[in-house]
């Protein structure tokens, strides 16, 4: 948003960074063996193609390295405010403007406010009993110690999601005993993780049209892969992540593991190493359900009790507020939380009515595909209607209701048109009434075509005084 802006030679904007440093999510998490699930060379913006990533799923530092050089290359630093939490944002009906009230007590006053935030931010923790009273070490993956040390010790992980995959060949290697506890098994796929030689890194500089023609075959898979409905492809893919489980040895454990919901309805994981841990004599897996926790460990629901020094939880995310996780208040005293009240929407999952000026990246039902290419419309689109209030001098846009309400209907129309997404699946697709609201339910050159259609019709408008 930052480089789109100065591109379009508008320099009067400020970021609100949370962190100490740029690189968001890839800031925020470093857990070991953390790393992308989109290929690295599609998970790199269309302008600025990195061309020699050293690995075909780049991992947390070389992804946080990317975005720096961003920062750095586009001369964006001198506009970020660091270590500046957004506590509340307040739409003034008077003055016309957003009052963005941050962490250090200052109150920015800003014609246009963007959301940047996405989905990433609330840390779930499970709602089971006994939490506070564990005596040992406990921490969440977003939340990872500096240098922690589980040599010789008991470390149970509770989730068996997207970060569990990733962190628990690593966390195995070091620990004295590792007890995985399993909820929801997960379809896990084998993942064509190539390391590049310096060989193979300087050809791709030398020809970086190589580069990119990988580039563009993995946006084509990704075309065809996201909606889940290619019954050859789908077959394909089962077979291979049945091959991958097969990896577990012991045939008790194995059972567990074996997903019971069709592959598509989670988020799709990708690790070679994953299943090959469970048969280390110094894991196992618990599928039973985690009753309480104790002072010294995990009970679970058949009344064993696991003892136990350390708990990771791999728990996630409530990746289904976006936005409401910040109180913000738009025309008329509106509370984005009450407004979406059975779940987050917005038009286009860009801007949400009753809330003037207001635009999201990476908001409601944008998630599908490369968030990166994603983020590039949005950001197209919110530049256009910036442009637009400037070249017809107007104070406010706000989308109208009917618009907001008619575009959610065909949303969820064509959400529940896909065959794997009816199954509740991964909760973090819905909110608490049930709504789908973080998917995109069609492709990604889709989402750009819908998002580059002149629509100033949507909006209700305010002119300068």
């Amino acid at each position: 948003m930052a480089i789109k802006l100065r591109a379009a030679g508008i320099e009067d904007f400020i970021i609100l960074e949370r962190e100490a440093e740029a690189g968001g999510t890839w800031v925020t998490n470093r857990y070991p063996g953390l790393a992308c699930d989109v290929p690295s060379f599609l998970y790199c913006f269309s302008f600025e193609q990195k061309v020699d990533w050293t690995r075909s799923y780049a991992n947390q530092p070389e992804i946080k390295a990317y975005m720096q050089h961003c920062v750095e290359k586009y001369d964006v630093a001198r506009h970020i405010r660091f270590g500046s939490t957004v506590e509340s944002a307040r739409w003034d009906d008077r003055s016309v403007a957003w009052l963005i009230t941050t962490s250090t007590g200052d109150i920015v006053t800003a014609d246009i406010f963007v959301s940047a935030l996405g989905m990433f931010n609330e840390i779930q923790w499970p709602a089971i009993p006994g939490l506070d009273h564990f005596e040992g070490e406990k921490f969440h993956t977003a939340l990872w110690p500096e240098k922690p040390d589980f040599t010789g010790r008991r470390v149970a992980v509770v989730g068996s999601a997207a970060s569990a995959v990733q962190l628990i060949p690593e966390v195995a290697e070091e620990a004295g005993h590792l007890t995985v506890f399993q909820r929801t098994a997960n379809w896990v796929m084998p993942k064509q993780d190539k390391t590049f030689s310096n060989d193979e890194l300087e050809a791709f500089r030398r020809q970086p049209a190589d580069a990119q023609k990988i580039r563009r075959d993995t946006y084509d898979f990704f075309e065809e892969l996201v909606l889940f409905d290619k019954p050859d492809m789908m077959a394909e893919l089962e077979r291979l992540a049945l091959e991958n489980l097969a990896h577990v040895k012991d045939e008790g454990t194995r059972a567990k593991m074996r997903p019971t919901v069709p592959l598509g309805s989670q988020r799709p994981l990708f690790s070679n190493e994953y299943y090959p841990t469970f048969n280390k004599s110094t894991v196992n897996l618990i599928s039973e359900a985690i009753e309480c926790f104790t002072t010294d460990g995990i009970t679970t629901r058949d009344g064993v009790e696991h003892p136990v020094d350390t708990i990771i939880f791999a728990t996630g995310y409530a990746a289904n507020k976006f936005l409401s996780v910040i109180d913000v208040t738009g025309r008329d005293g509106l509370a984005l939380r009450e407004a979406w009240a059975d779940g987050p929407q917005a038009y286009l999952g860009i801007t949400t009515t009753g809330f003037p000026n207001l635009f999201m990246l990476y908001g409601p039902n944008t998630n599908n595909g490369s968030i990166l290419e994603m983020l590039e419309h949005q950001v197209a689109y919110v530049i256009d209607k910036i442009a637009t209030l400037d070249l017809n001098k107007l104070a406010w846009i706000d989308v109208k209701r009917p618009v907001m309400d008619a575009y959610n209907e065909i949303i969820q129309r064509d959400i529940e048109a896909v065959v794997v997404w009816r199954s509740l699946g991964s909760r973090y697709y819905r909110a608490n009434s049930g709504r789908a609201v973080t998917q995109w339910p069609h492709n990604m050159a889709t989402y750009e075509a819908w998002t580059r259609k002149p629509d100033m019709d949507a909006f209700e408008i305010g002119s300068r005084q």
